[in-house]
């Protein structure tokens, strides 16, 4: 079972599911930064295709997987883009990640970490 500390890191953006293949090569570091707090509070930062800016977030239980539930702002391209979204488990070391636009759009986002990517951003928050 997965614990909030695990979100704690930098998730590379392997795959945009809903967008042309191309999308993610916009930009030179698809991620998803994320920051865990000492009572789990949730910050972080994202970048991938013609869109970065911010989330801010908390983390919900169910009977049998967790996952961050947060709101973001930011940009694509020129236009401010704003809305709430998801982050869980989908399989394995694969994690979804589903960005609700406020326009009505979602998309969704494959996201993987390289354990020593997750123990250098969380030992650096410490």
């Amino acid at each position: 079972m997965v614990i909030e500390s695990e979100f704690a890191g930098k998730w590379k953006v392997i795959e945009a599911v809903d967008m042309v293949e191309d999308y993610l090569c916009q930009s030179p570091d698809p991620h998803l930064l994320i920051q865990v707090g000492e009572k789990n509070e949730v910050t972080g930062s994202y970048q991938f295709g013609t869109q970065d800016g911010y989330i801010d977030g908390r983390f919900e239980r169910d009977n049998a997987s967790l996952k961050l539930i947060f709101s973001f702002e930011g940009w694509d391209e020129a236009d401010l883009v704003n809305g709430s979204g998801t982050f869980c488990v989908e399989s394995g070391d694969t994690f979804l990640l589903t960005m609700n636009y406020e326009n009505g759009n979602t998309f969704s986002f494959r996201c993987q970490a390289a354990p020593s990517d997750l123990t250098t951003t969380a030992n650096d928050d410490a």
